[in-house]
């Protein structure tokens, strides 16, 4: 395992033009499986409820992403039950993030969305749900999947994922309505917006077994999975800043915010993201390295497969036509990490001192 101390320390400037490169300082491991059954399954299951296909783009094959995101969070051993079901979700979230809280119309139609949200958060937190007849499809169907993973993980590992969902709608939603947000108050949001808590409970559930609660519960174990949402966040915001406006979202973006606040230039913003996300980066190490050497397996599950959902991210960011329209300017997903054109080569600062924002700051005390 890498230590902070053996982080490259050159500084690179942010890049210019096509996509932005980030810099993962771990050995990349390739995915050990593809559970393109789950992901088939999932497709198929997605358009049973006639959600509509958000990447028809003919080299993005449907399914394999979800099934190259599920490889990374799972292991050859994880239950095929449990790979559906999450495969589900996978393509659940995809469509309420699109279609709803990330809709141009979302600030417009406000009322409607919170209606839809307050029952989805319900939903997803009563096992004896009864589903109207005339029930929405994304509420029929995020039932049909939380059934479906009660019926294969523990309650516990069920509670955990019906709170991080929770945490992504009310944090999507207050997003929805925040003006002029300053740095700390949008990065508090974001954690949770980019569906931090539940990507770590899928996570979880793909483990040999589950996390006790005290493990779980632990101040380092909860700063761990926070950080590596966040620095997936503003990696996102920096790569997705351009697709956002051009849809005409008004929910505001970690570089717009860093322009605002400090009256940067774009190229400027973009630079500081990149840096903050490089912080967090090397928080990540930091934070890895301590719990490593005394986690269990199932502890150990969950911090190895954060770092892989950080690669799966830039996977994403490089191969999805939600992020990279244009198909010439594509990677096939098996590529990304064999690929150093793909990734900066070190990153953009070696600060080690916790970034200044109270939401924050907590976690470099549990390094």
């Amino acid at each position: 395992m890498s230590s902070t101390s053996e982080v490259e320390q050159t500084a690179i400037p942010a890049q210019r033009g096509g996509v932005p490169r980030f810099h993962y300082p771990l050995p990349m491991p390739e995915v050990s499986h593809v559970p393109m059954d789950a992901a088939a399954q999932a497709q198929a299951w997605k358009e049973s409820y006639g959600f509509p296909e958000l990447s028809p783009e003919p080299r993005c094959f449907p399914g394999t992403v979800l099934a190259w995101c599920l490889g990374r969070f799972s292991t050859p051993e994880s239950s095929k039950a449990v790979l559906r079901g999450l495969g589900c979700l996978g393509e659940w979230l995809f469509v309420i993030d699109d279609d709803v809280l990330d809709h141009p119309e979302a600030r417009s139609r406000a009322s409607e969305v919170i209606r839809l949200v307050g029952q989805i958060a319900h939903v997803v937190e009563s096992p004896g749900y009864r589903v109207p007849k005339n029930a929405s499809p994304l509420v029929a169907a995020v039932h049909d999947v939380m059934e479906q993973l009660r019926a294969e993980c523990t309650p516990t590992q069920v509670a955990r994922l019906s709170a991080g969902i929770r945490s992504f709608l009310a944090s999507a939603v207050h997003k929805i309505h925040l003006d002029d947000p300053d740095e700390d108050e949008y990065l508090a949001l974001r954690i949770h917006d980019i569906g931090g808590c539940a990507f770590a409970a899928m996570i979880e559930m793909c483990g040999p077994a589950p996390i006790p609660d005290e493990d779980w519960n632990a101040p380092a174990v909860q700063a761990i999975i926070e950080c590596a949402a966040l620095l997936c966040g503003v990696e996102n915001d920096v790569v997705s800043y351009h697709k956002e406006k051009a849809e005409g979202q008004t929910s505001p973006n970690f570089v717009g915010v860093l322009q605002a606040t400090r009256q940067l230039s774009f190229d400027q913003a973009v630079t500081a993201a990149i840096e903050t996300r490089d912080r967090l980066m090397l928080l990540f190490l930091r934070l890895r390295e301590r719990l490593m050497s005394t986690a269990e397996p199932p502890l150990q599950h969950l911090i190895e497969r954060l770092g892989q959902f950080i690669i799966a991210n830039t996977e994403i960011n490089m191969c999805a036509p939600r992020y990279t329209p244009s198909a010439a300017q594509r990677f096939a997903l098996e590529d990304v990490v064999k690929t150093p054109a793909c990734w900066a080569p070190s990153l953009s600062i070696t600060t080690t001192s916790p970034l200044p924002y109270p939401s924050i700051s907590w976690w470099w005390d549990h390094c």
